[in-house]
């Protein structure tokens, strides 16, 4: 197994890639912290993981809450003492014209979308670097690099992270490496309200077509990558990162 006796923490690892990713991480070998608001999803996935064979810890907390992530960090400092891989996966989204945007809605989107993988990442550097560095992986958006109309405070938090995941690559270079993974359409509860609207309307089709591959993305889909990122099969690649998204990005 690729991460055998590594650490990994996953934020938003209650439900969607994030989920996914801790089970992916767990099925390599990992033990798993997964951080997050609501502690019943948490829960759920390391169940999933407990089930599997692996190690996993829930530890539920507002990433927007600089006291609750200093907690996190003792909590993992206890219970495994060490941290390899850090995925910044959680996040919110938000679909609303410009003009239309509230800086009140902002300043909420900013400090869960952007705000909180620096902070997270300043608090778990440390550990990382204790043991000899590790792998951080960003996850954006394809509208982190692309705009897109209704959605233009989202395209702004989300190119943070993008241009983020470039900076501290070079900060934090040669010891840990940093990665940005830019999904497109990814059926997670957070998108399935839009999913569900469109299958109502009949237009769920016209959505696939969009893309090369023809259909829209699943949690799976970005496994593979976050595993690459984390294991040493990317030992050379920092700075970087990469569209996962059908094809969708290759045309216009």
């Amino acid at each position: 197994m690729k991460l055998s006796g590594k650490v990994a923490v996953v934020t938003g690892g209650g439900t969607g890639i994030g989920q996914g990713a801790a089970i992916a991480l767990a099925d390599e070998g990992a033990k798993v912290m997964v951080l997050g608001r609501r502690p019943e999803p948490l829960n759920e996935t390391v169940q999933h993981i407990e089930k599997a064979g692996g190690e996993a810890l829930a530890c539920p907390a507002d990433l927007t809450d600089a006291e609750q992530i200093s907690k996190a960090v003792q909590l993992l400092q206890s219970r495994w003492g060490r941290a390899d891989v850090l995925v910044n996966n959680a996040g919110s989204a938000m679909r609303k014209p410009f003009m239309k945007v509230t800086m009140e809605e902002l300043d909420e989107l900013y400090h869960i979308d952007l705000r909180s993988v620096y902070a997270v990442t300043q608090a778990f550097v440390p550990m990382l670097k204790e043991d000899g560095g590790g792998s951080i992986i960003n996850i954006s958006s394809i509208l982190g690099v692309l705009g897109s109309a209704q959605s233009t405070a989202y395209c702004a938090m989300k190119g943070g992270v993008v241009n983020l995941t470039r900076a501290m690559a070079a900060e934090l270079g040669p010891d840990i490496r940093v990665n940005c993974l830019c999904p497109s359409h990814i059926v997670t509860p957070m998108m399935q309200g839009e999913i569900d609207r469109l299958e109502a309307a009949g237009k769920m089709d016209k959505l696939n077509r969009l893309f090369p591959m023809k259909r829209v993305g699943y949690p799976q889909d970005m496994n593979g990558a976050i595993v690459f990122f984390a294991s040493p099969d990317s030992a050379w690649i920092t700075g970087n990162y990469l569209m996962i998204d059908g094809g969708l990005s290759c045309y216009v």
